[in-house]
């Protein structure tokens, strides 16, 4: 009695460009035997001598898959041997065959793959239209992915076929254009980038489970990303430096000039210079640490509740935070409040897209030239454009403020990370420590390890040998000196 894997070579299939053959389970029992489909193909030159190698794509997965099913088999047989029986092949299979179409019965009406993710799609939509735009760009790019493969992406491809390795390298070919410096270049998708699309193809699984439309979660394995000690943020310097310039305000004209409109609640209106108004709007995440996704939701009563502090709704959590005031967050908000009801939004409104743009020539017409090493993999490799350093002007986005905002904090160092936490309304310690840079500087202060214990010991020797020197040769010894 034994289970075994076989393949079979007669039942080649051309899955994609590839010529694959089956691969099943064999029971025997007595001389005679039974063999069990797995759904599971692989290439002739991953097969020797009864076993699957270790180097086909998707091993692990194929194997898990393999096991349930072997584990199936093996609780069968048990389940026969207990009751007396004994466990044929054939008895094996039938009994294999009934659990098989129990479960059928048993699992929920089925709905096609992009049917789910558009009901998906669409309750999402309630939510800030930071995160629905993440699913949507998930969505364009698993169809973008279906037209260049010419398949449909089905749940069943998903959970036992190639999916997860086909799609990732289709990311890291996709010929994404890119403009920078008027040229327009190709490049595939970053594995951090990747590592998001896996996450809210897994969060809609979820999703689907929850709605009983599937049964089962996939796993998928996060690609290898790079960490840099240092990320895009401005020091306090800076940050004053950019909320001291007044080179951009309304009247003055500049190249490329802007002018935003703004109103008061008089519905007279107030004009503002596009850079003015990127970097107010920068320095104040900066010294209050919100996201790009609040900036437009707050209003001016929004911070009337609670003297001496800022208080609002976090669009992306809905959780309350409450950020003490200072000079730059009271001096921004002065400046955009006045002559506002409390009900009107704090700014006016304004793309994250041109911010972006737009917050890098700032930094640059300030000359933020702090180098910055920003190293970003696709697959094994490290794109070639970021193997050199950069300066920090033109790394700038609408992100680098609440980094901003949690690094100056760290370097005050009168707070410990919890109350951080709860002025940036980050819930667990893994989220805020992507947010901590560690310099060159914070590296040094290691050198001030022990060095107050060993001065003191110095300073216990030194007056120790004082006195061991006679009151009058000491005392000579000084008045010649103070002579």
């Amino acid at each position: 009695m034994g289970i075994s894997l076989v393949i079979v070579k007669k039942d080649k299939k051309i899955k994609g460009k590839t010529e694959v053959c089956p691969i099943e389970l064999k029971y025997t029992y007595n001389g005679d035997y039974k063999r069990f489909p797995t759904k599971e193909f692989v290439e002739l030159k991953y097969w020797k001598n009864g076993t699957i190698s270790n180097r086909c794509p998707n091993y692990t997965q194929i194997q898990k898959r393999i096991n349930v099913i072997r584990k199936k088999i093996e609780d069968i047989v048990t389940e026969i041997m207990e009751d007396g029986g004994l466990p044929t092949p054939s008895l094996v299979k039938d009994n294999y065959h009934r659990a098989l179409d129990i479960q059928i019965n048993k699992q929920p009406k089925p709905k096609s793959f992009w049917v789910s993710f558009e009901q998906f799609y669409k309750e999402k939509q309630k939510q800030n239209r930071g995160y629905y735009k993440t699913i949507l760009s998930t969505k364009n790019r698993l169809k973008d992915f279906e037209k260049a493969n010419k398949i449909n992406i089905s749940f069943d491809y998903v959970f036992h076929g190639r999916f997860e390795y086909d799609f990732k390298n289709f990311c890291w070919e996709i010929d994404m254009k890119e403009k920078k410096n008027n040229n327009v270049q190709s490049k595939g998708l970053s594995n951090n980038y990747i590592n998001k699309l896996f996450s809210n193809i897994k969060i809609f699984l979820s999703w689907c489970r929850e709605n009983k439309i599937i049964t089962e979660v996939k796993k998928f394995k996060s690609e290898k990303t790079i960490r840099n000690d240092v990320l895009v943020y401005l020091n306090t310097d800076e940050v004053t430096k950019m909320y001291d310039c007044k080179d951009f305000d309304y009247p003055i004209v500049y190249d490329n000039v802007e002018l935003i409109e703004d109103y008061d609640k008089n519905g007279n209106i107030i004009y503002r210079n596009n850079l003015e108004l990127v970097k107010d709007i920068f320095t104040f995440q900066c010294s209050v640490g919100c996201r790009w996704g609040d900036i437009h939701n707050m209003t001016v009563g929004m911070f009337k509740i609670e003297k001496g502090f800022f208080v609002w709704t976090m669009a992306k959590t809905k959780a309350n935070v409450m950020v003490p005031e200072n000079s730059i967050s009271v001096g921004v908000f002065a400046k955009y409040s006045k002559g506002k009801s409390l009900k009107d939004k704090l700014f006016p409104k304004y793309s994250q897209q041109n911010f972006n743009l737009h917050i890098k020539e700032v930094g640059k017409y300030l000359n933020f030239n702090r180098l910055i090493k920003k190293e970003i993999l696709v697959g094994g490799d490290i794109r070639e454009e970021t193997k050199s350093d950069k300066y920090l002007w033109e790394l700038l986005s609408s992100h680098c403020g609440r980094r901003s905002f949690i690094k100056n904090l760290i370097d005050m160092g009168t707070m410990d990370n919890w109350s951080i936490m709860k002025l940036s309304g980050h819930k667990t310690i893994a989220a805020f420590q992507s947010y901590v840079s560690v310099t060159k500087d914070d590296i040094k202060k290691g050198k001030d390890l022990y060095t107050p214990q060993l001065a003191a010991k110095e300073k216990k020797e030194y007056f120790k040998m004082l006195n061991e020197i006679p009151t009058e040769i000491l005392m000579k010894y000084i008045s010649e000196k103070l002579d």
